[in-house]
């Protein structure tokens, strides 16, 4: 079963079972972009069969973690790493893995192209809050890379603006997820945390 409907399909029994109603409620899920768009898929599938909506805020894990740590108001958040996931609760859920490559608007490369001349601009999630781009530049420095990159790297907000930077032709190349696990750079763990007692039911579906 897809990663986001672990975290909502599986508990939907204990919830139809228990003597709290969820319907026509609202649980708020807040999704590492990496995960955004499958994650909409999911929440679409679950909320054609139950009558509980999801509301989707995505963006870079260490954003969201800064939001969460100034009080929005999520129920659930799906991060890309589990250091932050950590410092907020002990009980937090491994729930699958994400596979970072690189990528031109022609498809995919190998790491040794990233030094050809006719790649100019790379973008890279910004590794101080997005774990793809974190990923990226260990990964780069193990290498020996990282310093003769440098001058190459465009920063984005997140892994999915990094995506969308080189589809758009705004970059030559990208640091960005990647289905394939044979081709991956590196692999970043999804992590749930239960954030909301009112999301309880859910969470503890997770396997």
């Amino acid at each position: 079963m897809p990663v986001f409907l672990s975290v909502l399909f599986l508990g939907v029994s204990l919830c139809l079972c228990s003597s709290f109603s969820y319907a026509g409620k609202t649980i708020t899920v807040a999704v590492a972009s990496s995960y955004y768009e499958k994650a909409k898929v999911y929440s679409t599938q679950f909320e054609q069969s139950h009558d509980v909506k999801v509301r989707l805020v995505s963006g870079s894990t260490g954003r969201l973690f800064n939001q969460i740590q100034q009080g929005a108001p999520f129920d659930i958040w799906i991060a890309a790493d589990t250091q932050r996931p950590a410092l907020l609760s002990s009980d937090h859920k491994n729930i699958g893995r994400g596979y970072l490559g690189i990528v031109t608007a022609d498809g995919m490369i190998d790491l040794k192209v990233l030094l050809q001349s006719h790649i100019q601009h790379i973008a890279i999630a910004n590794p101080d809050v997005a774990p793809f781009g974190l990923a990226a530049k260990f990964m780069l420095e193990r290498k020996g890379l990282w310093k003769s990159l440098q001058p190459k790297l465009v920063y984005a907000q997140n892994a999915m603006q990094a995506s969308m930077m080189v589809h758009q032709g705004l970059t030559d190349a990208a640091f960005v997820p990647i289905a394939d696990k044979t081709h991956a750079l590196a692999e970043i763990p999804y992590v749930a945390v239960l954030l909301s007692a009112k999301a309880q039911v859910f969470y503890d579906g997770l396997p």
